[in-house]
C-alpha cells in the first residue's frame, strides 16, 4: 500500500508542475458561465418591474390590477407622465396603459371590437419586457373568457332579465362554491425549481462544467501516460499494475478536486445557481467514462496521439450539446450515445437508454480493457 501511495503523490506533484492545466480548466468554465449571462442580478422573475397606468378606474381594470398583483412580477401603478419617463430611465421593464372603457361590453360598438386591449409600452430589456407583457396578456385573457361565459349565460333563455353585473356576480359565486368543493383547473409544469426563485433564462452551467471536466481528464491522461516511466515500472513486479492503479487514483483525487473547486466557485459567485439533484453521481460517472477514454488515447504513440484525442473528444462534446446548444430531440436520438451527450441528457432530465449504474459499469469495463490493452501494448513496454 506504502509504495502505492509514493506513485500517487509523484504523479499528484507532476500534475501540480502544469499549472496552466489547472487554472485553465477551474477558471475558464466559471468565466465561460459567467459571460453566459447566468450571473445577471436580475435573472429572476421576482425582480422583473411591471407597471400600469389605469385611465379605466372600473370594475374590469380593478379586476384586472388585482389579477397583475396575483403574479411573481412586481407591479406599481403610475400616471401617464411618469410612465414614459419609467421607460426611458429603464425604471421598469414595461407599462401597461388601461384605456377608458376597458372591459366595458356596454359601451358604443365603436370602442367594443377589442375591450380587454391595452397599450404596451417596452422596457429596455426585451427578454423582461416580454415577460411583463405575457403577464398581462395572460390575465387579459382570463378577464375576456369570462366576458365571453358572461355573454353566453345571457343568451340562455331567461338570461336577458338578468342585468351583466348580477350575472357576473353570480358566476363568481358559483365558481368560487365549485372550487370549494374541490373542482381545479390544475396546470402542471415539470422541471420548474421548488424554491421561489425562478430564473428568466435558465442556464444549463453544468454543460460547461462537463466539457471542462472532460479536458482536464484527457489532458492529464496524456500527462501521465508517460511510455519511459511504464518501461521502467515493468521490471519491476506488479510495477506496470501500480503504475496503471496510481495514476487513476492520481487523476480522481485531481480530478475530485478540481470538480469540487469548479463547482464551489461558480456557487460563490453565482449563489443563484441551481444543479439537478443528480449532480454528483452523473459527473462521478462521466468522470470515470473519460478516464477511460484517456487510458485507451495513450495506446497511441506520444507524438500522434493528442489530435485524435482532441478531434473525438470536440466530436462527443458537440453531438452531446456541451460545446453549442443542440435541440432536445437531436440529444436524446443522437447525442446520448456519446459520453458527453449522456451526462448532458441525464442531468437535463430527458429520457437515456442507459441508466446510470449501466454507464458506471461500462466505464469499468473499459478502464479494465485499457489495462491490458496497455499492458500488451508494444510502443508502452518498449
Amino acid at each position: 500500500m506504502m509504495p502505492l501511495m509514493t506513485l500517487v503523490r509523484l504523479k499528484l506533484r507532476t500534475m501540480v508542475r502544469r499549472p496552466v492545466l489547472l487554472v485553465f480548466c477551474l477558471i475558464s468554465p466559471v468565466l465561460m458561465s459567467m459571460l453566459a449571462g447566468s450571473t445577471l442580478e436580475r435573472n429572476d422573475l421576482s425582480v422583473v418591474r411591471g407597471a400600469y397606468v389605469d385611465l379605466a378606474e372600473n370594475e374590469a381594470s380593478g379586476d384586472l390590477i388585482r389579477l397583475l398583483a396575483s403574479s411573481r412580477l412586481r407591479w406599481k401603478a403610475l400616471t401617464e407622465e411618469e410612465a414614459s419617463r419609467a421607460v426611458a430611465t429603464g425604471t421598469v421593464d414595461g407599462v401597461v396603459v388601461i384605456p377608458p372603457l376597458y372591459g366595458e361590453m356596454t359601451a358604443p360598438e365603436s370602442d367594443r371590437e377589442n375591450p380587454f386591449a391595452a397599450v404596451f409600452l417596452p422596457g429596455k430589456n426585451a427578454i423582461a419586457s416580454d415577460l411583463v407583457s405575457e403577464s398581462f396578456k395572460i390575465c387579459a385573457l382570463t378577464l375576456s373568457r369570462e366576458a365571453i361565459l358572461i355573454d353566453d349565460l345571457m343568451a340562455l333563455p331567461g338570461g336577458a332579465s338578468v342585468s351583466r353585473e348580477a350575472m357576473r356576480a353570480g358566476l363568481r359565486e358559483s365558481s368560487e362554491v365549485v372550487r370549494e368543493r374541490g373542482a381545479r383547473l390544475k396546470l402542471d409544469i415539470h422541471g420548474l425549481p421548488s424554491e421561489t426563485r425562478t430564473e428568466i433564462v435558465p442556464i444549463p452551467d453544468f454543460a460547461v462544467e462537463i466539457l471542462f471536466l472532460s479536458i482536464f481528464s484527457l489532458l492529464s491522461s496524456l500527462m501521465l501516460s508517460d511510455a519511459a516511466t511504464q518501461q521502467r515500472m515493468r521490471s519491476i513486479r506488479g510495477g506496470f499494475a501500480r503504475d496503471y492503479l496510481s495514476s487513476l487514483l492520481a487523476m480522481t483525487i485531481a480530478g475530485a478536486i478540481q470538480l469540487a473547486l469548479m463547482a464551489g466557485l461558480t456557487r460563490l459567485l453565482i449563489p443563484g445557481i441551481s444543479r439537478p439533484p443528480v449532480y454528483w453521481p452523473v459527473m462521478a460517472v462521466f468522470f470515470l467514462l473519460m478516464l477511460a477514454f484517456g487510458q485507451l488515447v495513450s495506446l497511441i504513440h506520444s507524438e500522434q496521439r493528442f489530435v485524435p484525442g482532441s478531434l473525438i473528444l470536440f466530436i462527443s462534446a458537440l453531438l452531446g450539446g456541451t460545446f453549442i446548444k443542440l435541440p432536445s430531440a437531436a440529444v436524446e436520438k443522437v447525442g446520448q450515445y456519446t459520453p458527453h451527450g449522456w451526462a448532458f441528457a441525464s442531468m437535463s432530465g430527458m429520457e437515456t437508454t442507459l441508466p446510470t449504474a449501466a454507464a458506471a459499469a461500462i466505464a469499468a469495463g473499459l478502464l479494465v480493457l485499457a489495462y491490458f490493452l496497455q499492458n500488451r501494448s508494444r510502443y508502452l513496454a518498449g
